[in-house]
């Protein structure tokens, strides 16, 4: 499978289990955003073993990570990576699980002998002036597992949701997490309140009826979790239409447009004479055009959810450019959340990734680097637009080579890194 072939010189602390130090849990070191994105992509197996390592050399000699050495090593193990050593980097990569499972991880692998490491004594009473044992666990909200889970819900009808409790590794569900649960609106309006709830064999399920319209649009469902001292929020957001919705390639389906005015075709001459992919927000107020003469992606504000007759240019800046990756952009989709953008494009034939610091706001968009692109050549190589399901784990292209729909598989959501094809 995989071998860990560098070697690594570490600090040691002799000790029965693993630590981390004070320091971490206190949060005085921060872990740079670099050393997580190696792990990530080596946990998608996207880079070698060694330049893993170099991330974890950094964080050892920097004093970030403390490594205990075990006092013997296994040397009749196996030399292979077990797959939960790299599902731990990708969950910590992504803020997932605490430092502590993660040191764990590679704990084992000394242990195992598969990381072989020079050891450099110094007194542990030089080296930490506290350690502290952390347990830790993870939740996950309306997962692939709930097949009846959706982001939208309508007034008079059960919006559903699922919450799951998984041990430190990720590994099996537990029980015993005190979790309350609540909706709240997207200005924190408490608009239902669950109280304290309980997992059963490490799932909790349950619904509620969308009472009126004051649901309209945007909402919150927040999970707190306590286990063992630590505490976790997490959240999803679900929106509340009053009819029949509107689908379009930037969200599963959109809000209602509702009585907005019956207008003409609105033009976007001035901003690019060749539009060739539409988006919008998740609550139709913010509308996007990719174009194809411009490269680039123009951002309109909408006064209300998908009326045209409202509709109006953002002109400073309003406009993000793309040719750097692709001079020839087709279709444009974004997660639900409105913090990740794909550009699918004719040039490369391939979908490009970029990240915004601020939702749906185009202009706080930054083109995801390394790797940041996945191909498409060998299914389409012309192909014409891009969309996702709403758990982010499903890609479709349509291509305009084969006149077809190609389906593709994303390990991670909204990673199209992660993506396989579906054969």
């Amino acid at each position: 499978m995989y071998k860990l072939l560098s070697i690594l010189a570490v600090l040691v602390i002799i000790s029965t289990v693993p630590f981390v130090s004070s320091d971490i849990t206190r949060g005085e070191f921060t872990v740079p955003n670099w050393v997580k994105n190696t792990a990530g992509w080596w946990a998608l197996d996207q880079i070698s073993d060694s330049a893993f390592l170099q991330g974890m050399q950094y964080l050892i000699n920097e004093g970030i990570m403390v490594v205990e050495i075990p006092t013997e090593i296994d040397s009749e193990a196996a030399e292979e990576v077990p797959g939960w050593v790299k599902n731990t980097a990708g969950w910590w990569a992504e803020d997932k699980i605490h430092d502590i499972t993660f040191v764990a991880g590679i704990k084992y692998l000394i242990g195992k002998g598969i990381m072989v490491v020079e050891q450099e004594v110094e007194e542990a009473e030089e080296l930490v002036e506290e350690v502290v044992e952390i347990k830790d666990f993870f939740m996950e909200l309306n997962s692939g597992s709930c097949s009846y889970c959706l982001n939208w819900a309508y007034v008079g009808k059960e919006y559903y949701f699922q919450i799951e409790t998984y041990d430190e590794r990720h590994g099996k569900h537990i029980d015993g997490v005190e979790i309350s649960a609540k909706i709240i609106s997207n200005d924190g309006e408490l608009r239902h309140n669950f109280g304290e709830v309980t997992t059963e064999d490490g799932f909790y399920k349950n619904s509620i009826t969308i009472p009126n319209m004051d649901w309209y649009a945007g909402n919150i469902l927040s999970v707190t979790g306590e286990y063992f001292g630590v505490e976790k929020t997490i959240e999803k957001e679900f929106e509340v239409f009053s009819g029949r919705s509107i689908a379009s390639s930037s969200v599963n389906y959109g809000a209602n447009a509702g009585s907005c005015a019956n207008v003409g075709p609105f033009s976007v001459a001035s901003q690019d004479e060749a539009p060739q992919g539409i988006a919008f927000s998740s609550d139709g107020k913010t509308m996007f055009v990719v174009g194809d003469d411009g490269n680039d992606v123009n951002q309109y504000a909408l006064d209300g959810a998908y009326c045209m007759d409202t509709a109006s240019f953002v002109s400073y800046p309003g406009t993000f450019s793309v040719a750097s990756q692709d001079e020839a952009p087709r279709g444009i989709a974004f997660s639900t959340d409105g913090l990740k953008m794909y550009i699918v494009g004719d040039d490369g034939n391939d979908v490009n990734q970029y990240n915004l610091q601020q939702a749906w706001n185009v202009t706080s968009a930054s083109f995801v680097s390394y790797p940041g692109t996945f191909a498409l050549a060998s299914q389409d190589t012309a192909p014409q637009d891009i969309w996702f399901d709403s758990s982010g784990k499903t890609m479709f292209i349509v291509g305009d080579t084969g006149n077809d729909v190609n389906v593709y598989m994303l390990r991670q959501a909204w990673n199209v890194t992660s993506a396989s094809f579906v054969p």
